[in-house]
């Protein structure tokens, strides 16, 4: 079977190339021209370019393929347009999916975020598909929750067999960019207190899960792909030990995190980067935990999570490969982890 991975280049999506080879799927990269792909390397896979607003070079990338995987979408958490998240994230979700019909798709597997789920308000009890956020201060939620909407409409219209994989937390190897729940690790590394409850999950499970929604989940379903929820307590006790940091575990007051999230909007917009946390975050999650419940992945999908401590293990080593830390804070963490610091043969600079 021959399937189209939008934004294979990617941290999720380049994994979900790896994971398609493994299953015997013959994967076909959809990218920009010009983007990384350092992810890819060793793979040899066929990698077709083009823009997701582009039809036609979506309809010739998918040319043969039974199955797309929708991965490709703006990842960061600002923009000072909010159409920088909208435009690509819903319209080129809808061009995707005029394109599979007109390809002959069976089914598109859609990657959206537990976010569209919703944040829990009690870690005890965390959230399962049922639930669902209704909209977002933040324009990088309300561009996944309308492409999740669109993907999801497009699978009661028929015609078409459509899945929608839900990841949180999503942490390990391959993740070139830095994206930003790996930039959150890096800064609770560098002094950064921990404070939420986190479904912590390994890249490598969150693609094996979209495989396996490829074949076994139910069309017109959602499953989160998630690990399990690290409290912040413990989050200190892992750093500690694999890290050799321990991060303090106070929340501070709301105020104070809404005058430091602007302050890093305005060096963000003056500098044309990403900021690591921005005054819509606030407002959509603090005080409130990305705690979710994968059973339904689990029981119906078979699918598998690393422990924590593994995830976080792989998460340091590939910081330190990358040079993504700070000397001394490196020179902490490549103590603690001793020997286990190696990168992995298969890594590429």
């Amino acid at each position: 079977m021959k399937a189209l991975v939008t934004g294979g280049n990617g941290h999720i999506g380049s994994h979900v190339v790896r994971a398609c080879v493994a299953a015997g799927i013959e994967p076909v990269v959809f990218a920009r021209a010009g983007s990384d792909r350092r992810a890819l390397s060793g793979l040899g896979v066929e990698v077709k370019e083009g823009d997701l607003l582009d039809e036609a070079a979506l309809r010739g990338a998918m040319s043969g393929a039974e199955l797309v995987f929708h991965i490709a979408s703006p990842h960061r958490n600002f923009a000072i347009d909010p159409q920088d998240f909208l435009r690509p994230a819903v319209e080129g979700t809808r061009t995707v999916f005029r394109a599979a019909r007109t390809a002959g798709v069976r089914r598109v597997v859609h990657t959206s975020t537990g976010a569209t789920i919703g944040f829990a308000t009690d870690p005890a009890h965390p959230l399962t598909e049922d639930a669902s956020l209704e909209s977002a201060a933040s324009p990088y939620i309300q561009s996944k929750i309308e492409a999740e909407s669109v993907a999801r409409k497009e699978g009661e219209a028929g015609g078409i067999e459509v899945v929608v994989v839900n990841p949180s937390g999503v942490f390990g190897p391959r993740d070139y960019r830095v994206t930003p729940a790996t930039r959150a690790i890096v800064g609770l590394l560098q002094g950064d207190p921990m404070f939420l409850h986190v479904s912590v999950t390994d890249v490598r499970d969150v693609a094996a899960c979209h495989v396996l929604a490829a074949t076994k989940g139910a069309s017109g379903r959602r499953y989160l792909a998630t690990g399990a929820v690290m409290a912040p307590a413990e989050g200190r006790e892992l750093f500690g030990k694999l890290g050799g940091v321990r991060p303090a575990t106070f929340q501070p007051p709301r105020f104070l995190l809404s005058w430091m999230a602007g302050r890093m909007e305005k060096k963000a917009a003056a500098a044309g980067t990403d900021a690591p946390l921005t005054r819509a975050m606030v407002r959509d999650a603090i005080g409130k935990h990305l705690a979710y419940d994968s059973t339904r992945a689990r029981k119906e999908l078979g699918a598998t999570f690393r422990p924590p401590e593994a995830v976080l293990r792989d998460t340091f080593r590939w910081l330190l490969f990358v040079d993504a830390l700070k000397p001394k804070v490196a020179a902490k963490v490549r103590a603690a982890l001793g020997e286990a610091a190696a990168p992995d043969a298969d890594w590429a600079k």
